[in-house]
């Protein structure tokens, strides 16, 4: 199935041990295993054994392992997706299949065929066996509730796209999608310590467009099965087109993201007391959003808007960027304009317009003094109102032309106290002091700064 955000949780347990996972993960784990043994259990007990929907060699053996085959090849060619400057995640066209299996077979055998497929993929890839048991558990529950759907209420003797088949085709897309993303969505929310409703609502938000483009596909697999066998011979050019257009679509993603991301170290390079400056935000805000604990997806755009921040000082003339000493008022309006620029440059990318606001508003003020449209308060997205912060903190402890002197962390630290309310959201900023102060050496380092003696 390898559904959008499946690789979240490969990234957090590749490096765990099972006896590592908290144990809201560990007794979800544990609970879908129990799921897929008393569905599987049921579908026996009810004598669900006959493979296909018609008798025969072809139906009952051949069809069957040609769509082992094509799920497992298809889950070994991914389609990678990039979620933030170093986050990624994973796609496949296998869904597809896997729904077709659940119209094509009878639930136990759909059940079986998709726990099978997954399992040789896992373990070809060697990953921990309790990833490999709840993928195939997980995968195997979806697929033999969404056949269940099919077989209870599929009417064979109409047409294949009469009104009451219609209506059955889309409570199994319902159950197919809904069952498999409230899964996963409760696993990741509790291995990331986060509100259940608020992954599951991200979760749906980023595969809807994916998954249901290969909802289709999978109905014109059924649809030419059904219809006539000998089709499935012409489905691998259907495939190969599908997989190319949603490959070429997150390449054309990546390289936008990339180009964008090259252009804010072009921006870092052209002011040299600069150097690494959006990095440094990029860090500060993902530790706020993760002290603040925001869902996953809010703190990935958040970090990329922080890495993008500056991204329109590129339209800036030299002069002003590398003046040495105060800027005049008319340097300084020209300053000014790289907030809207840069929202400008962001928002080409069509899936960070949502972002492409915060770079936009990183420079508005708590009290409304700000620009470049001098929102107040909560009119600020949430976001700009983090990045207003961990771009202030870092301009005040490192170097800049247009001063002879910095701060350091605990005096930075002060001027974020005595600017809350003003410059600062106020709930912000006492978290985003309470992090610092909390781990000193960590953003000592992190600035590249000598310790200072401080008095706390």
């Amino acid at each position: 199935m390898n559904l959008a955000s499946e690789c979240a949780f490969d990234i957090i347990i590749c490096e765990l041990k099972m006896k590592k996972l908290n144990k809201g993960a560990r007794f979800f784990i544990y609970f879908t295993y129990l799921l897929f043994l008393i569905l599987l259990i049921l579908l026996i007990i009810t004598k669900s054994f006959y493979i296909a929907r018609q008798k025969g060699i072809y139906y009952n053996i051949i069809l069957p392992a040609l769509f082992v085959i094509a799920i497992t090849l298809s889950d070994f060619f991914p389609i990678i997706y990039p979620i933030g400057s170093q986050n990624k995640e994973e796609f496949s066209i296998s869904y597809a299949l896997n729904f077709s299996v659940a119209f094509l077979f009878q639930p136990l055998a759909s059940l079986l065929i998709g726990s099978l497929s997954s399992s040789i993929t896992d373990i070809a890839r060697k990953k921990p066996w309790y990833k490999t048991l709840f993928n195939s558990s997980m995968i195997g529950i979806v697929i033999g509730l969404t056949s269940l759907v099919f077989h209870t209420y599929w009417i064979g003797s109409s047409s294949f796209f009469s009104p009451k088949n219609l209506v059955t085709l889309s409570i199994a897309i319902g159950v197919h999608l809904l069952t498999g993303s409230l899964m996963l969505s409760s696993l990741l929310a509790k291995l990331n310590d986060e509100p259940f409703l608020n992954f599951f609502i991200n979760h749906i938000k980023k595969i809807t467009m994916e998954i249901l483009s290969l909802f289709p596909l999978g109905i014109i697999i059924i649809y030419l099965i059904e219809t006539n066998p000998i089709m499935i011979l012409f489905l691998l050019p259907v495939f190969m087109s599908a997989h190319s257009a949603l490959r070429r679509r997150a390449l054309i993603i990546k390289e936008t993201q990339d180009t964008l991301f090259a252009l804010a170290d072009a921006v870092d390079a052209r002011i040299p007391d600069t150097m690494n400056h959006t990095h440094r935000v990029a860090k500060l805000s993902e530790d706020l959003c993760s002290k603040l604990k925001l869902p996953t997806n809010l703190t990935n755009e958040i970090a990329i808007a922080s890495s993008l921040h500056d991204i329109g000082k590129i339209s800036i003339p030299d002069a002003v960027l590398n003046k040495k000493g105060k800027l005049t008022k008319k340097e300084y309006e020209i300053i000014k304009r790289h907030s809207e620029e840069g929202a400008k440059i962001a928002s080409r990318l069509s899936l960070f317009r949502e972002g492409a606001k915060l770079i936009r508003h990183h420079h508005e003020r708590f009290d409304g003094k700000g620009y470049p449209d001098g929102l107040k308060g909560e009119e600020i997205p949430f976001g700009a109102r983090i990045i207003c912060i961990t771009d202030s903190f870092d301009t005040m402890v490192t170097p800049r032309n247009y001063r002879p002197y910095t701060k350091s962390i605990q005096e930075a630290l002060e001027e974020v106290e005595r600017c809350k309310g003003t410059q600062f959201d106020p709930q912000i900023a006492d978290a985003f002091i309470e992090m610092v102060k909390s781990d000193l050496e960590r953003y000592y380092e992190l600035i590249k700064l000598r310790k200072v003696t401080e008095n706390n």
